[in-house]
């Protein structure tokens, strides 16, 4: 008789994943390709601390994830610019009041070959390079549906990329391009080579150059400035971009939870280690007391 009444009981009895909580359940979220290496690293810590927390995280183009929310397919993204007037204006059409976290700020890093002899330009030159072939200059961008390729639509005030421009599936390509053609330029998110301490980072910086560029001619200029972290404070480099966690889901789930732990302490922590600009820095306290006993140390 016991044994019949705890059955009805166990059946009922939720197990980790299903349950839904800021550190507890499984999320399915989009990201942006492009910011991929920040992504995974806050991921693995993430679920590190919380056991019970599961992402599934997949990765896609900025147009496709945006898309996707758009129309429902997803409730949380991971992207490099906040939603739009009019897409929040579509959302609230249908009763949706989704929240966005910025978490940090990144860039867009303008890269060359090795015997490239120039990799210091001014802002003008380079929207002015963008525009038109005439210096002989080929650009190489990730994806035409990427974050960067819009950047560099509003760039240079057109609707369509300039002839000169060439978009390749996937970074690990356009480093390739890059390190084998003279007179490019490759675009890429910062955040893929900000880490130098990593092995990684250090063989493509041996094998490409990272190009300095000055501020517009209407602004406070710092010189040739390359997105290295000090120069995105206060958006010194001219091309900085700030990466948002966008929740749509409406709960307090595992969404919230996650974008807590990449705003809090420790997520901070993993972008300023990676190179990165976090957007929340946290306090250190410190206490000095008077104190007659003092020792030197040589």
């Amino acid at each position: 008789m016991l044994l019949l009444l705890l059955l009805p009981m166990l059946a009922c009895v939720k197990k980790p994943e299903e349950i839904i909580a800021p550190t507890m359940g499984a999320l399915n979220l989009l990201a942006d390709e492009s910011i991929r290496s920040i992504v995974e690293q806050e991921e693995e810590i993430f679920e590190r601390f919380y056991p019970y927390a599961h992402l599934d995280i997949s990765y896609a183009a900025e147009n496709d994830i945006f898309r996707q929310l758009l129309e429902d397919s997803t409730d949380v993204i991971v992207t490099t610019r906040p939603l739009s007037a009019e897409e929040l204006k579509y959302l609230g059409q249908r009763q949706s009041v989704p929240k966005q976290f910025p978490f940090a700020t990144g860039a867009i890093a303008f890269i060359t070959n090795m015997a490239s002899a120039d990799t210091a330009w001014t802002y003008e030159d380079l929207i002015g390079r963008m525009q038109n072939n005439s210096s002989g200059y080929r650009f190489v961008i990730e994806n035409v549906k990427s974050g960067i390729a819009q950047e560099v639509l509003r760039f240079i005030n057109s609707d369509s990329l300039p002839a000169h421009f060439y978009a390749l599936p996937n970074k690990q390509e356009v480093l390739a391009y890059v390190k084998q053609h003279e007179k490019t330029i490759g675009l890429i998110d910062y955040s893929d080579i900000s880490d130098t301490d990593t092995q990684y980072t250090k063989e493509v910086l041996s094998s490409i150059q990272l190009m300095g560029i000055t501020r517009p001619q209407d602004s406070i200029q710092y010189g040739f400035v390359r997105p290295f972290q000090y120069n995105l404070q206060d958006h010194k480099y001219p091309f900085t971009r700030d990466m948002y966690i966008i929740t749509n889901t409406g709960m307090n789930d595992v969404s919230l939870g996650f974008a807590s732990f990449v705003c809090g302490e420790i997520g901070q922590k993993i972008v300023l280690k990676a190179g990165l600009l976090p957007k929340f820095q946290t306090e250190r306290n410190i206490e000095i007391s008077p104190t007659a006993d003092i020792k030197v140390v040589k």
